[in-house]
């Protein structure tokens, strides 16, 4: 199992003018450095255009920066939204940011779920065609060779003939055929877990309860499988908040009391308990995370740190992390949630400290029990 980071970036301070843009990129930079020096496997970024709380409307661009500052870290975007490019200059800059990476970079893919996002690229309600007939562009203008032409709803794209007076087009990802493609899941039936499935990409699952986590991967399993291609656990990243510190007692108050426990009592929760799926259904997406005897307004912060991160010493992480993979069966990465601890430092540091060195050895052998398992 492999330990890593997703930044959306959580900027309470930015929204209040406490800090520039600059600033909230620059901790995010500092992150990926810690992630490399400490030997951690990955960080992404996310991409959202009118969010205050979450500015990071480029993370191409971020990925472009963190490469220079790290060597080994992978960077990856959860998620380039399909909808608000053109693909074929997308699939260009990509290409790219994975030979300016050494072939580091993970790509992601996602519709865009923010609605001042759709209303302020005008997409209205195409996110999710648009993002299917991009996703055919991109994906062709990697891997097939020579002129073609793709006549979609939304774009039209011609590959010229090789000219050699231009010597080109020339331009082919570093890693073959592609860089690896993930695709996030929020539902128990993610459409976009079956989609991924189909395509055979890599799917992230968003922070969940472990009932609904294991119909997710239920999910993608079976459109992997009826679209010829192999499910593999090792390939499946679960998102899930974790903090160590020295001790259990520390790394609980350093949750509760910082940040971390500020963004999601302030915001996430709140929005969790309010907001309802696309799809209209009477449930908020907070029952989601709850165990089935439980109400939404039972859903706090102390039940949060209790019973569903991944809080504590080293000893107690690694055990949570064992359980935690023994009860979805096995999957290949554990990403948490980054937060804006710049003010104080010290206590991130040594959290992301303590998970490469101590927490990430200890539980490397975890995971799927065979790399095709499903």
């Amino acid at each position: 199992m492999d330990i890593g980071f997703f930044s959306p970036p959580y900027a309470h301070a930015y929204v209040t003018g406490e800090r520039t843009a600059q600033q909230v990129i620059e901790w995010d930079l500092q992150l990926a450095r810690w992630a490399d020096q400490y030997g951690l496997a990955e960080i992404f970024f996310a991409e959202h255009h009118t969010i205050g709380h979450e500015p990071s409307p480029a993370p191409d661009l971020m990925i472009a920066a963190a490469a220079q500052v790290t060597e080994r870290v992978r960077l990856g975007a959860a998620a380039h939204l399909l909808p608000y490019h053109n693909p074929m200059a997308l699939a260009s800059r990509l290409m790219w940011l994975d030979h300016m990476t050494g072939g580091r970079y993970i790509a992601g893919f996602a519709p865009g779920s923010f609605p001042t996002d759709g209303q302020y690229f005008g997409v209205g309600a195409s996110n999710q065609p648009m993002m299917d007939e991009a996703i055919d562009i991109i994906d062709a203008i990697w891997t097939r060779e020579g002129s073609f032409r793709i006549d979609g709803e939304f774009w039209t794209m011609e590959m010229p003939e090789y000219n050699e007076p231009m010597n080109g087009p020339h331009l082919k990802p570093l890693q073959r055929p592609h860089p690896e493609v993930v695709m996030t899941g929020v539902q128990a039936n993610s459409p976009t877990f079956v989609d991924c499935g189909r395509r055979g990409y890599s799917p992230m699952s968003q922070q969940v309860a472990a009932r609904v986590l294991r119909q997710q991967w239920d999910t993608y399993v079976e459109a992997a499988t009826e679209s010829g291609h192999t499910a593999d656990r090792s390939n499946w990243r679960v998102l899930r908040d974790v903090f160590v510190a020295d001790t259990d007692e520390e790394a609980r108050r350093l949750v509760v009391e910082g940040t971390a426990g500020k963004t999601w009592d302030e915001l996430v929760l709140p929005t969790f308990r309010k907001i309802r799926d696309r799809g209209g259904s009477s449930y908020a997406l907070g029952d989601l995370l709850i165990e089935p005897d439980m109400t939404v307004e039972e859903l706090t912060l102390d039940w949060m740190v209790d019973n569903f991160f991944i809080v504590g010493s080293p000893d107690t992480v690694v055990e949570k992390l064992a359980q935690f993979n023994e009860e979805l069966g096995g999957f290949g990465a554990i990403l948490s949630f980054a937060f804006d601890y710049s003010a104080d430092p010290g206590p991130y540091q040594r959290n992301f400290e303590l998970l490469g060195q101590e927490v990430a050895p200890r539980i490397a052998t975890l995971g799927p029990r065979a790399k095709t398992a499903v």
